[in-house]
């Protein structure tokens, strides 16, 4: 990341005094306490949720079940693609953190991602903006034993301005899967 942009980002977060007055909308400039206040601060400029929100998702065991999750990027703002080439921001990686015999069985489905040179890292990128949907697709094994399962989907993203990055960061979704026997 560039020196400039670390400059801006320290600026931003040991400015502001005060807490703020009044709603911020989603994606607005957050007016942030200094670091020795009680309160954190933070910059999140990208919101993941499950589609369907807490929706059970049926599936019969030795099957596959597809979880679907959704990225709602800040105007202004982008994160990397999951085939995002080494040598420039971090990829995005979607990965299961769930019961060992539940894994993640084929492809992640991705919508194309711009590409574009970024300023930040010099080279030519691929991103998404707006609200990306990307499907992963669940297996669940053949001696499952029915019943619901609680899994969590952890997606690890880089996301960056025109002008700044954010450090990597590991969200965690939670869904759950009803099995049902083979019959």
């Amino acid at each position: 990341m560039n020196k400039l942009g670390y400059l801006l980002l320290f600026f931003l977060v040991g400015a502001a005094d005060q807490p703020p007055t009044r709603t911020i909308a989603f994606g607005e400039a957050v007016p942030m306490r200094a670091f020795n206040s009680a309160r954190p601060a933070s910059i999140r400029p990208v919101r993941w949720v499950v589609v369907g929100g807490r929706a059970v998702h049926e599936v019969v065991a030795g099957r596959t079940t597809p979880v679907t999750i959704r990225a709602d990027i800040a105007p202004g703002w982008h994160i990397y693609s999951l085939t995002q080439k080494s040598g420039g921001p971090i990829p995005l990686r979607i990965t299961l953190l769930a019961p060992e015999d539940v894994v993640v069985r084929g492809i992640i489905k991705a919508p194309q991602p711009e590409r574009e040179f970024d300023q930040n890292f010099g080279i030519e990128t691929e991103l998404y903006s707006g609200s990306p949907l990307f499907t992963i697709p669940v297996g669940i094994p053949g001696s499952a034993q029915p019943g619901t399962r609680k899994i969590q989907v952890a997606v690890r993203y880089q996301v960056c301005s025109d002008k700044l990055c954010l450090p990597a960061r590991t969200e965690k979704l939670d869904a759950t899967l009803h099995i049902r026997g083979r019959g």
